[in-house]
């Protein structure tokens, strides 16, 4: 089982040499060594280029001056960057189960000249979970956990295998100018765009409902909240009114209100209710899948949504770069959208041309 490990960031004091150096060599000169030490990693060239490697610093002197008792393997030119990186290694470890007890299987060096490091299980299957470590041999310092991926790989629901296509087909795999924290962005926004316009059509999809005690009148909004369909308040559920949706600014502070007549609002990520002495609401609501944060985490919508999703956030990608293309992949988000929803529909069997709104204000009980 082939187990492709990334390179680790680099650590962004970066320098150039500024002379020539030749294989073996105990000492490079850069351009500035301001913030370099004795013991730091260094990576002479680029990351993914032919002879980047890692070096380790044994010496600092005067302004422009690097000291590596064992020197780098390869020569490299001047102009060469020379940036600092926290691991030269990686641990992998594995485990049966995803949540078991990870055992470690080696310590490998880590190969810059490769966009991966490639560690091969002999003992591994497609059942086998793993997980690494960087680790730095000099000073010993180990990261936390990644998370965990089994055998088969990242599933193409996966963030990380949808944020890899939009970077490829942005022209970009190594995120250095639209970087991957921000194409996550841009899929966990789609997740919330494509599953509101689901449920313009398929009112039933993501339908919640929770019970929340307030404090004063405060309480924090349901996870993953995107909109109310309904708000009951009062003491009990036997004893509670309809809850009219107002805008914060049409209330008056001084004014007394009637829990016969609740008015609720919503501020930042919490919800207001007046008067503020109700106990509970009972909140009908609807809500988005669980936001995708490890590279292994999947969209969360209904099967087909993986293509959608990735011609909105290259859409999004491209705004600043290509208003023509980003025109072309947003017209092409709105058809695969369409179809994607009809599809969904039909799967429920509730096909329909009749769609509803979203409701945030005082309308959201008109029949």
């Amino acid at each position: 089982m082939l187990i492709y490990i990334n390179a680790p960031e680099l650590d962004g004091q970066e320098t150039r040499l500024s002379a020539d150096v030749a294989a073996a060599a105990t000492t490079s000169t850069v351009e500035n060594n301001k913030s370099f030490a004795t013991n730091d990693l260094v990576v002479f060239g680029a990351l993914g280029e032919e002879l980047t490697e890692i070096v380790t610093l044994t010496s600092t002197s005067g302004t422009t001056t690097l000291g590596h008792t064992v020197g780098p393997v390869f020569a490299h030119s001047a102009r060469t960057s020379v940036s600092q990186i926290r691991y030269n290694q990686a641990k992998v470890y594995s485990c049966a189960t995803e949540t078991g007890s990870y055992s470690l299987l080696d310590t490998v060096n880590l190969t810059l000249d490769q966009d991966t490091t490639i560690y091969n299980d002999t003992a591994g299957t497609a059942t086998t979970w793993y997980k690494i470590k960087y680790y730095n041999s000099v000073t010993a310092v180990l990261s936390s956990f990644s998370v965990a991926v089994q055998g088969t790989g990242y599933t193409d629901d996966s963030l990380k295998s949808m944020a890899d296509e939009v970077l490829e087909d942005f022209g970009d795999p190594e995120g250095e100018d639209l970087s991957r924290e921000q194409v996550y962005n841009y899929l966990r926004g789609g997740v919330r765009k494509i599953t509101t316009e689901i449920i313009k059509t398929i009112p039933d999809y993501r339908k919640n409902y929770s019970i929340l005690t307030l404090s004063s009148g405060v309480v924090a909004l349901p996870s993953n909240f995107l909109g109310f369909i309904r708000i009951d308040a009062g003491s009990s559920t036997t004893d509670s009114e309809r809850c009219e949706y107002v805008d914060e600014g049409s209330l008056y502070p001084d004014r007394t209100y009637s829990d016969l007549e609740p008015k609720a609002f919503i501020r930042g990520s919490n919800l207001y209710i007046y008067p503020n002495d109700i106990a509970y609401a009972y909140v009908w609501y609807w809500d988005y899948p669980t936001p995708m944060t490890e590279e292994n985490d999947e969209h969360g919508l209904p099967y087909g949504g993986r293509d959608v999703l990735v011609n909105y956030a290259l859409y999004k990608a491209y705004l600043s770069k290509d208003i023509e293309k980003a025109a072309s992949y947003k017209s092409e988000f709105k058809d695969s959208l369409e179809k994607y929803i009809e599809f969904v529909s039909q799967a429920r069997q509730q096909m329909t041309k009749g769609r509803i709104n979203i409701v945030f204000g005082a309308d959201m009980y008109e029949d």
